[in-house]
């Protein structure tokens, strides 16, 4: 009978420690110590505390039990530092440095850190390319032909950015992190104002212009698991209504903004954490 007791309550120890997790961060960013950061997921269209941290001497934790796998948002106080976290079970390791922001120890965190990694240095070629337009208009170069050509240089870029969203959408149809890089995909390709002023009215019109047949794409590819993700089905929903008013096949509907699945935009070019803990942050 003890044993058959033993057995029972070493199954429910084990449950307990596979449905919790541990986030470890460090950071060297001075303007962060002493600041409260905050571990936060979207439920039922608006953002919620997971837990919530001090930083101290370039230390920080976040720990808690899970229901079910999410991707999270790391804020200091009530801004975003765009820093996704896939809240699973195990010990996740964060770096939020100015020269390297990087999540680890779990098998989706990591398969995370690659894509993020990737789609930041993308981002940061839109700033590349106008420091490099800049130079040209100091150095006496027509405008309109130096602009004609960068914006050649900004395509190859959205075009590379466009295979690693797809690739990685694909690949993770059956987890949280394909429906969140489909609805992160979206919400960066209608955020106005996304790319430098000069190439902004030119590459924010193609990126609309090219995002329906995307959609379209995935959600052919699709498993069923993804399409009945509910964030998913809400912005396909609202995204086909859409496409048949456009098109003069169905009569305007009255949406509310929790329809399109994407209530939030995120800032374009990922700050540094310094660059959020500044006073220069609006």
């Amino acid at each position: 009978m003890n044993k058959v007791l033993y057995a029972l309550l070493s199954l429910v120890m084990l449950a307990s420690c596979a449905d919790s997790y541990t986030i470890q961060g460090t950071s060297n960013v001075s303007a962060l110590d002493g600041r409260k950061l905050y571990l936060k997921v979207d439920q039922a269209d608006s953002l919620i505390d997971l837990d919530s941290c001090d930083v101290v001497h370039g230390q920080f934790s976040f720990h808690g039990t899970i229901d079910s796998v999410k991707v999270a948002q790391v804020f200091m106080d009530d801004v975003n530092l765009q820093f996704p976290v896939v809240i699973e079970s195990g010990n996740i390791n964060v770096k939020l440095n100015n020269t390297q922001q990087r999540v680890s120890g779990t098998p989706l965190n990591d398969k995370l850190n690659d894509f993020w990694t990737k789609f930041t240095q993308l981002r940061n070629q839109y700033g590349e390319i106008d420091h490099e337009e800049s130079a040209a208009i100091l150095n006496g170069h027509d405008e309109e032909t130096i602009n004609a050509q960068l914006i050649k240089k900004a395509l190859v870029v959205y075009e590379k950015g466009d295979k690693l969203f797809t690739k990685f959408v694909t690949d993770n149809f059956d987890n949280v992190l394909g429906p969140w890089g489909f609805l992160t995909r979206i919400s960066y390709d209608t955020t106005p104002n996304a790319y430098p002023v000069w190439m902004n009215d030119y590459m924010y019109a193609y990126a609309l212009n090219q995002l329906p047949s995307w959609v379209e794409y995935i959600m052919t590819k699709a498993t069923d698991k993804f399409k009945n993700n509910p964030q998913v089905k809400a912005f396909y929903t609202n995204f086909q209504q859409t496409q048949k008013e456009m098109n003069g096949t169905a009569e305007p509907a009255t949406t509310s903004p929790e329809a399109s699945g994407t209530t939030t935009n995120p800032d374009i070019t990922p700050p540094t954490p310094a660059q959020m803990a500044g006073d220069s942050v609006h």
